[in-house]
């Protein structure tokens, strides 16, 4: 399950990459610009259900470090600096916010 979790949540900065490509593409090709917004929009909404799958995960430091990995990109090592502690009890919280999170993904989809 954790392993779903992270493919999931990797998802958010892919999106990112996604509506960048798609609002160059609207510049090369202004006749499809309907259905790149339409693209657009789908992304933005996947990536906006993400963020608040994020914060119900436990809306603390769970959260938070949840945010850091997989909205803002940042190293487990970045991590543990920004919030101040070892790495090794990052590692440790990471683990935990990632199966709390994949708990209540399964309790979301009825599992």
């Amino acid at each position: 399950m954790r392993k779903e979790a992270k493919k999931y949540l990797s998802l958010y900065l892919l999106q990112h990459t996604k509506i960048q490509r798609l609002q160059g593409q609207i510049a090369i090709y202004p006749q499809k610009a309907e259905q790149y917004r339409a693209l657009i929009e789908d992304a933005e909404s996947l990536r906006r259900e993400i963020e608040e799958k994020i914060e119900k995960t436990d809306g603390g430091l769970l959260s938070e470090i949840l945010y850091l990995k997989y909205v803002l990109g940042k190293t487990l090592p970045e991590i543990s600096f920004t919030i101040n502690y070892s790495q090794r009890q990052t590692e440790r919280l990471h683990r935990l916010a990632l199966d709390k999170f994949s708990a209540l993904q399964g309790e979301e989809n009825g599992l």
